[in-house]
């Protein structure tokens, strides 16, 4: 394997492993506390009412199940077109929020009772995370190069 092959080998493990400890790392607060990410969800004003509560309790579980795909190394390409759906359904709802004029938490790593409001930092950050999920998805490692995954 030569020196530019082993570096891009590394940089797509790289990236498909920091891609889903986003993901973790955005679930995990959201699944211990549902009833107040469902406020960060209402706040939004985008999900009519009665969506709001199973949005709350599905997305976390939905990341939740993205990152381990991707840290795992299972359904990668899949994992990874998901992510990148995902992650543009939370840019449109970013930017509509910041477009709105709605002072509201992101609430992207948590509950969204951090207080911090949106601003260009998220639309910034998660279109890089767009991105990440882009190239992981259109560069799959040749079959030959693939990981193993660590579980099935």
């Amino acid at each position: 394997m030569s020196r530019s092959e082993r570096f891009w080998r590394v940089a797509y493990v790289l990236a498909r492993l920091a891609l889903g400890g986003v993901f973790l790392a955005a679930a995990l607060p959201k699944m211990w506390r549902p009833d107040q990410f469902a406020d960060a969800v209402n706040n939004y004003k985008i999900l009519p009412y009665f969506l709001v509560n199973l949005a709350a309790i599905a997305l976390p579980w939905v990341e939740f199940l993205f990152g381990i795909f991707l840290i795992a190394g299972i359904k990668v390409r899949a994992a990874s077109l998901a992510s990148a759906m995902l992650m543009a359904v939370f840019l449109a709802a970013i930017v509509s929020a910041w477009a709105r004029g709605i002072d509201i938490s992101c609430g992207c790593f948590g509950t969204g009772a951090d207080g911090v409001p949106i601003s260009w930092h998220e639309i910034i950050r998660d279109s890089v995370f767009l991105a990440l999920a882009l190239w992981v998805f259109f560069k799959p490692l040749p079959r030959s190069q693939r990981p193993v995954p660590l579980i099935g």
